[in-house]
């Protein structure tokens, strides 16, 4: 379980990397577009609140602008370089509004749609965070997301296991076991996106582009040479997995 201490961390790092992240986030354009897709063709009446939690330079929230252009719409980050980024591509169309989407003091519901593409993955305590924020949801809202499953970057965690290393890749859920709040209608599907990049070297590039880089609790980085043999194993090219799951929830 991520640590308070961890994400101030992963806070900052975000902050500092809001002007190259859109240049690495090709996985999270291509999720957000497709989790777009899946809300816009939800069995819902057009919701006329909505909540974006951790928008950060505004990919899922260029396609809720388009798509609902008569809902008030919220697009909250933890980090304000991000949200300034998404307001400068966004504009006047939204409310902006700095928030800890897990812990979310200062959110004033209720909101028949709450979205989140890629950011429920940074909560300390996932479980405890989509109950708090279910709480926000109209009667017959709903939450809609996309966030990391167990599977993600398998293939860094072999390349470690390999060599005798200990990865520090997150903990992330599986879709049969996803901590979903009790007392609603849930649903989750998944999906394997298959990212390449030219070598080891690229991939750790990419997520420290993203801010994305801080590792599992309780790891230690590994020590110089042992990061150097590790990128000698992969001078190839490298391709990554990214578990998408695609998260629903009913009030």
């Amino acid at each position: 379980m991520m640590t308070e201490r961890q994400k101030d961390r992963i806070t900052r790092a975000f902050s500092n990397k809001a002007s190259s992240y859109d240049m690495a986030a090709d996985v999270q354009w291509l999720v957000a577009s497709r989790l777009a897709a899946r809300i816009i063709d939800a069995p819902i009446a057009a919701p006329l609140r909505i909540v974006e939690i951790g928008c950060g330079t505004g990919f899922l929230s260029s396609h809720l602008a388009e798509a609902f252009p008569n809902a008030d719409l919220l697009l909250t980050d933890i980090a304000a370089s991000m949200l300034a980024r998404c307001r400068g591509r966004i504009g006047d169309r939204a409310r902006y509004q700095v928030v800890d989407g897990e812990r979310p003091e200062g959110l004033e519901g209720p909101f028949d749609l709450i979205v989140s593409n890629l950011a429920f993955q940074w909560f300390v305590d996932l479980g405890k965070g989509i109950e708090r924020l279910s709480k926000f949801l109209a009667p017959g809202g709903r939450m809609m997301f996309a966030t990391l499953g167990v599977q993600t970057f398998q293939e860094w965690r072999a390349a470690h296991r390999a060599l005798g290393l200990t990865s520090g890749t997150p903990a992330y859920p599986g879709a049969a076991d996803f901590p979903w709040p009790p007392g609603f209608s849930t649903q989750i599907e998944e999906e394997l996106l298959q990212q390449p990049y030219a070598d080891g070297h690229d991939f750790v590039r990419s997520l420290k582009a993203l801010g994305a880089g801080e590792p599992a609790p309780g790891h230690q980085p590994l020590a110089a040479g042992a990061m150097r043999r590790l990128l000698a194993s992969l001078e190839d090219e490298f391709t990554a997995t990214y578990h998408i799951l695609y998260g629903e929830l009913v009030a």
